[in-house]
């Protein structure tokens, strides 16, 4: 498993962190059974998150996270299954508007967009169960809160 992190210049985050993100990744693959795969990690501001959602979603605003699957001929060369993008700022903002700190909302969001990328998503409500599930289960054995209460 692999998790390669990039930043948007001006962004960063401690060791720490680095290390529970590729964690949480770890334990997300082991669990599903994903071997020998990468993701990409883009940690970025309001604005690039903003241009990504625009140019892929066709929705002018930014958002929290964003998942991006590797479907192309790409991937039995390179094993890497997606690239996720997450707004820094919007995440801090969000944190401290849902009363969470930083650092679990991160890797919350973290963990949601690598779901997307197996396949998970929240179209409907079935689906939204079942992924909101595996991600409750999953930050718990981090010991972090249910974030959705």
């Amino acid at each position: 498993m692999n998790l390669v992190i990039s930043f948007q210049d001006g962004f960063s985050i401690n060791n720490s962190l680095l290390i529970k993100l590729e964690d949480t990744t770890q334990l997300i693959f082991t669990e599903e059974g994903v071997k020998e795969s990468s993701i990409n990690l883009r940690i970025l501001g309001n604005t690039e998150m903003q241009e990504l959602n625009k140019q892929f979603r066709d929705k002018d605003k930014t958002t929290n996270v964003l998942s991006f699957v590797n479907n192309d001929i790409s991937l039995e060369k390179t094993k890497n299954i997606g690239d996720i993008a997450i707004s820094y700022d919007f995440v801090l903002n969000e944190a401290k508007v849902e009363k969470k700190t930083f650092e679990d909302h991160l890797i919350h969001m973290l963990a949601h967009g690598v779901y997307h990328i197996l396949g998970y998503d929240h179209q409907d409500e079935a689906s939204a169960s079942i992924m909101e599930a595996k991600e409750i289960s999953t930050l718990g054995k981090l010991h972090i809160n249910n974030p959705y209460n």
